[in-house]
Formats: structure tokens, C-alpha cells, sequence
């Protein structure tokens, strides 16, 4: 009798054991590839099957490393049905296990488990992350780049190899053990392993990084000397001023500026400065920040233009801030609700920021070259003109590249890193599509590929820009003897651009709901003959700022009132005209056609009413001179920003939490960090370079006058 009861006893503990086992096994995943070790046979064990056994054994006599691991592993997250596919775990956590160093905190004072011989792991650990692909409709879907894919990190023993938990965690799911597969009808198919790498030290030996590092190097070499040359001359120059006051005395009316006493100085006891030497001045350090900060701007400059950039970058930065989140936040479909709302229409259709800076693009253009050159009826020289527009082009691209193709190099190394360290996935890949397509790049013409082959997805923006500046600036230059002509080009380019975006929207059924943007992106939103609009309709209002206007505009206060109304209705028209996304075809066929152009439009009368007096106290807010250092950085940082942003969530190794608190405090904290580097890249690579490329301009011009004076005949 006893003995039936001793049996029967025995069997209650193996069954309510054994139910243990699946109940935890089906939900966490650990626990249940280690429990699959148990049906492997014990002479074919490999060494990470062995300690996977081990730890399982743990777990079962509640072995406190045991738990800490099972602790730090992922498993299956509530909110799935909601988007959530980041089962992530804590990668600190498990880094952090065979720490034998005691917390500084008082332990006297806090409660805590005594110590035993269990509480720290027999073998080494390291994290790794399982890519699970999933079918389930189930899910809110939102078309974004990891809608089907669950990521999961769990923390192994260091002998498990990718292989084989590719393997175990093939046979977790094919045995569908995972409780939320029974429950949700879930198949799971594994795609891949990856092994986290736990410091920066694998970076030593990458190629990339050593290259980034020379140019870093060397870069800091020639600020060091540029810099201290620079204060030398600048110590000379005031030493030679001052001799110079001495000698003339106290003088209440100087006829020449301290400058010229400087200079006619230098020029006195010929210490003119070498070729090499003025080269290396442009790396210093000193002038290159006093000219960053300057807010002294040129009479002919069109002040309020640095406002309206500064606070067009801004609108960008917000957008890239809270765009690039989605890939690293476990409730997508709520940031879908917030941009639902009426007042989110603002960031919901911030592409027009983009549209901002066309259009500023092309009045630049427009209006530095129609200042700078006047009309004459003389014979055309043909090949002046096309000198012109060479040297135009080449400019701009020795004014963009060198801050470019270092932003490009920074990215591919900070992903490299990022990528095999952080337990967050990136859907950009600038580690290998930079390292196979940067010569797309920087020859401009990345944005007519896929975006699935773009090395900085966000880069589409500058060769759109400079595809436009190209097409521009050789329609100014034909406008400069054959008027008409360039007119008639520039009407039928945008009339084309229209039907040609009416077209590709209506053939494709797009509707521009959030995810539908984002998809058809190499459809409608990159390619230059959907988005030249607005970089023409900035071109024609320098032209008509300059040469028709002559900046004058008197308006009757009816005519400013209608014009006040008219002309700001149609951009808010453009902002909110798609809320709720419930549209036609049709209707979003016209609205894509025309909604780029009609927004250069309204830019046009804003700013045509700040340079001509028709909007006072909206000039004088955007002609603040502290927006000036900030408009210069724009440049490099939307170079830098959706990096900024990505580093920083990517450096978090957690889910983020959409929210409109959240989403706040990130667009701050990425701005923020986003003008702060701008601001040393541009100091060390770009500023450098505009002021070299100066140089090497007067010297080319010096090098033309001097020849032209040699062909002039002597006078009889």
C-alpha cells in the first residue's frame, strides 16, 4: 500500500514537472530550444548543445544564473496583434551576468537573496538575435520594412555558433512549442542568426575604419597648421596696425580702413604669403569658426532667405526624427493614429519642407546670376556661355562633395558598428550599400535607382537638387540671348512635370495615405521630372524679383489683404487637403500633379512680399541676424540628421514607444545633436573647401585677365 502511494505520488510530481516544462517552454524560447536538447542523442551532442543542456538542468533546480539568463532573454511581447515584433530582451543584462563586481550601493541596506555557489554561469555567455519570419494577418500591418519579421534576443552560451541555433531554433518553431502559435495560428520561418558583437574592438581590423581614420588625421594635421599659421598672421597683422597707429597718430578721419593700412603694409615689406601656405590657412580652425558665426551679410543679400531655411531644416529634422523611429518602435500603428489627427497634417505632409528648400534653390540660382550680370546687345559668345555653365556646375559639386563623400564614409563605419553591436535592426544599410554604390552618389544620380540600392536613402534630395541646379542654370544662361526660348523651355518643363506626376499616380491607383508614400517612393516622390515644379518656380521669381520688380511692389491695402489671403489658403489647402486619406484616384492624380508646383507658388508671393516691404514684421522675424550661423549648417545637417537619429535610437538597444511625448523629446534631443555635429563637419570639411575653392577661383581669374590684357594690341 505504501508503495502505490510512494508510486503514485511520483507520477502526480513527473506530470505537474512535465507540465512545467511545456507550459515554460511554449513560452520562452530559451528555455525551449534548451528543452529540445533533451531529445538529442548524448554521444552526438555538440559543445553548445552540451551547455544548452546544462542550463536547462539549471533552470529546473532554479539555479539563480540560470534565471538571470532566461531573465534577459526575449519572449513573446505583449501588443503582437498590435504591430509588436521586437522580442528583444536586454543585451546589458546578459553581458552583465559573470560580472563578479559588486554594485556600489549600500548591501547592508537592501534586500537581496543570500549568496550561493549558482550565481554566476559555468560557461561564458554572448546575445544573440533570431530574424523569425511570420504570416500572420491577424497582425496590423503598415507596410513597413519589418511588418513580418519578429526579432528575438536571447542570451547563449559563447560555443553556440549561428549554425547551430539557426538549427535549434528551426526545429522551436517547426515543432511549434511557442504557445503563441497555437493561439494565433502563427507559422514562423527562421531566417537568419546573428551573433552581437560585445565591443568596438572587431572595428580595429575594418578597412573602412582605418581609411576614415587617415582622413580624420589628416584633416587634424592641416587644422593644426592652418590654425597656428593663421594666428601667426593674424599676431603680424595687428602688430603692423599698431606701428602703423603709432606713426600716424591719433587721426579723428582715417582715408584708408586698418585693413588697407595691413595690407599696404605687407605689400611694403613684400611679405607676401606662399601659395602652399594661403592653402593651408583655409583649415584654420580660427577663421573658419569666426566665419561660421558672422552675422555680418553682404547689402545685396536677401536677408530673410536664412530664416526661412533655418526654419525649413527644422520641419525637416522633425520629420526625419520621428520617420527613421518606426523601425525601433513596438506600437507602429498608434504613430498612424497620431498622424491621423487634423493638427498632424503639419508633419504628416512635411515632404513639402523638402519642396521649401527647391524652391530657395532656384531663386538663388536665379537671383545671383541676374544680379551679378546685365543684359547687353552684344554678339553671343558661345563658348563663354558654355565655359559659364562649366564653371558654374563644378562649383556647386566642389562646394557639396568633399562634406558629402565624408558623411558618406562616417555612415558606412558608424552602421558597420552599429549593426553587429546594437540589439535594434535598421531597415537603412549604408555598410553595404555605400560600399557597393557611392560612386552613384557622388556623381549625383543615386535618386534614379531603386531605394532599395541607396547608399543614404535621404541623399535622393541633393541629386535632385543638383540634377535641377544643372537644368536651371543652363536655361538662365540661354535666357541671358535667346529670352523666349528659355521661357517657352521652362513653361513645357513644367507642364510636363505635371501631366508626367498626374499620370504615374493615376496608372499606378496611388492614394497618398502614410504607408502608400512610403512604398512608391522610387515611383513619384525621387525622380527629377516629378519634382523640378517648385526649383523652376524659385528660378522665375529671382528672375522677376530682379529684373521686373527691380524690388518694388506697391500694393493698395485691398490688393495686400487679397493677396495676404489668396496666397496662404493655397499652401494650407496643400497641407490639409489630404486629411483622413479618403480619396479619389482621380482627385489624387490632380493633387500629386500640381501640389509641388502650386506650393513653389505660394513661396513665391512670401518671399517676393519680404523683399519688397510687403511684409514687414515677418521680414524683420526671419532677417533675425541669429538665424544666419544656423542657415549655414543646414547643408550638413540634413547630411547628418536621419544618421544623428538612427545612431541614437539604434544606441538605446530597446523598443520605443510612439507617443506624441515621445515623439517630442526626440525630435529635440536628435535636433539638437543633429546642429551640434553639423557644425564640427562643417568647420573641418566643408568651410575648408568653399574658402580653397575661392583661392583657386581668383586665381583662375587672375590667370584669364592677365590674358586677355597680353592679347590686347598696344594703342597707336
Amino acid at each position: 500500500m505504501n508503495v502505490l502511494l510512494v508510486g503514485s505520488l511520483f507520477v502526480v510530481f513527473l506530470s505537474v514537472v512535465n507540465g512545467f516544462s511545456e507550459k515554460l517552454s511554449g513560452e520562452s524560447i530559451l528555455y525551449g530550444i534548451s528543452f529540445l536538447t533533451e531529445n538529442y542523442a548524448k554521444d552526438n551532442l555538440t559543445a553548445c548543445n552540451k551547455e544548452l543542456d546544462v542550463l536547462y538542468r539549471a533552470v529546473e533546480e532554479r539555479h539563480v544564473w540560470a534565471l538571470k539568463v532566461l531573465d534577459a532573454s526575449g519572449q513573446p511581447e505583449p501588443g503582437f496583434l498590435y504591430g509588436n515584433n521586437l522580442w528583444l530582451g536586454s543585451r546589458t543584462h546578459c553581458l552583465d551576468i559573470p560580472n563578479q563586481r559588486p554594485l556600489e550601493i549600500n548591501h547592508q541596506k537592501v534586500a537581496s537573496a543570500p549568496p550561493t555557489e549558482f550565481d554566476y554561469p559555468p560557461f561564458e555567455l554572448k546575445f544573440v538575435k533570431a530574424f523569425l519570419n511570420h504570416n500572420n494577418t491577424l497582425q496590423y500591418h503598415t507596410q513597413m520594412p519589418f511588418d513580418f519579421t519578429i526579432q528575438v534576443g536571447v542570451c547563449v552560451p559563447r560555443s553556440c555558433s549561428n549554425r547551430d541555433l539557426f538549427h535549434l531554433f528551426k526545429d522551436y518553431v517547426q515543432g511549434r512549442y511557442l504557445n503563441i502559435q497555437q493561439l494565433y495560428n502563427l507559422n514562423l520561418k527562421v531566417e537568419r542568426v546573428k551573433t552581437l558583437e560585445e565591443n568596438a574592438l572587431f572595428m580595429l581590423s575594418s578597412p573602412k575604419f582605418i581609411s576614415l581614420m587617415v582622413i580624420f588625421g589628416i584633416m587634424l594635421i592641416l587644422t593644426i597648421l592652418g590654425t597656428t599659421y593663421d594666428m601667426k598672421r593674424h599676431y603680424r597683422n595687428k602688430k603692423y596696425l599698431l606701428s602703423f597707429q603709432q606713426n600716424i597718430g591719433q587721426m579723428k578721419e582715417k582715408t584708408v580702413s586698418e585693413v588697407e593700412l595691413v595690407k599696404s603694409s605687407q605689400e611694403s615689406l613684400n611679405t607676401e604669403e606662399s601659395k602652399i601656405w594661403e592653402i593651408l590657412s583655409c583649415f584654420s580652425l580660427y577663421t573658419n569658426v569666426k566665419t561660421l558665426l558672422t552675422v555680418k551679410l553682404s547689402p545685396n543679400s536677401i536677408k530673410s532667405i536664412h530664416g526661412i531655411r533655418f526654419f525649413g531644416m527644422l520641419w525637416v529634422c522633425t520629420i526625419h526624427s520621428i520617420f527613421f523611429q518606426a523601425d525601433y518602435v513596438s506600437n507602429v500603428p498608434y504613430a498612424y493614429r497620431i498622424s491621423e489627427e487634423f493638427g498632424s497634417q503639419i508633419m504628416s505632409n512635411s515632404t513639402y519642407s523638402v519642396d521649401t528648400f527647391l524652391f530657395i534653390s532656384g531663386f538663388l540660382l536665379a537671383y545671383l546670376y541676374y544680379k551679378s550680370n546685365k543684359t547687353e546687345d552684344v554678339p553671343v559668345n558661345y563658348s563663354k556661355k558654355i565655359h559659364e555653365f562649366v564653371m558654374m556646375c563644378l562649383h556647386r559639386v566642389v562646394r557639396l562633395t568633399p562634406a558629402y563623400a565624408i558623411v558618406i564614409m562616417i555612415s558606412d563605419v558608424l552602421y558597420t558598428y552599429l549593426r553587429r553591436t546594437s540589439s535594434l535592426e535598421s531597415s537603412e544599410q549604408p555598410d553595404v550599400m555605400c560600399a557597393k554604390y557611392w560612386w552613384r552618389n557622388l556623381l549625383y544620380i543615386n535618386n534614379l535607382y531603386p531605394r532599395n540600392e541607396m547608399c543614404l536613402s535621404w541623399s535622393w534630395y541633393l541629386s535632385l537638387d543638383t540634377q535641377a541646379f544643372a537644368i536651371t542654370a543652363c536655361l538662365i544662361i540661354v535666357s541671358s540671348f535667346a529670352f523666349k526660348i528659355a521661357t517657352m523651355i521652362v513653361f513645357f518643363l513644367i507642364l510636363s512635370s505635371i501631366i508626367a506626376t498626374s499620370y504615374k499616380s493615376y496608372s499606378i491607383g496611388y492614394i497618398p495615405t502614410m504607408d502608400e508614400q512610403l512604398i512608391h517612393l522610387d515611383d513619384i516622390y525621387d525622380l527629377p521630372w516629378n519634382r523640378i515644379g517648385p526649383y523652376l518656380v524659385g528660378a522665375i521669381t529671382g528672375y522677376l524679383l530682379v529684373r521686373k520688380l527691380k524690388f518694388q511692389l506697391q500694393l493698395g491695402k485691398y490688393q495686400k489683404a487679397v493677396l495676404w489671403t489668396l496666397f496662404p489658403l493655397l499652401n494650407l489647402w496643400i497641407l490639409f487637403a489630404l486629411y483622413t486619406r479618403q480619396l479619389s484616384v482621380e482627385f489624387s492624380a490632380v493633387y500629386m500633379g500640381i501640389s509641388r508646383t502650386l506650393w513653389g507658388v505660394g513661396m513665391a508671393w512670401f518671399l517676393i512680399a519680404c523683399c519688397t516691404g510687403n511684409a514687414d514684421t515677418i521680414n524683420k522675424f526671419l532677417s533675425f541676424r541669429g538665424w544666419v550661423p544656423l542657415s549655414r549648417l543646414t547643408f550638413c545637417a540634413y547630411l547628418l540628421n536621419p544618421l544623428v537619429a538612427n545612431a541614437m535610437y539604434m544606441g538605446a538597444e530597446a523598443p520605443m514607444y510612439a507617443s506624441k511625448s515621445g515623439f517630442a523629446v526626440n525630435v529635440l534631443g536628435v535636433t539638437f545633436s543633429t546642429f551640434f555635429w553639423a557644425f564640427l563637419v562643417s568647420i573641418f570639411f566643408e568651410s575648408p573647401f568653399i574658402i580653397l575653392m575661392k583661392i583657386l577661383m581668383k586665381g583662375k581669374v587672375r590667370k584669364s585677365k592677365s590674358a586677355e590684357n597680353s592679347n590686347v594690341p598696344d594703342k597707336p
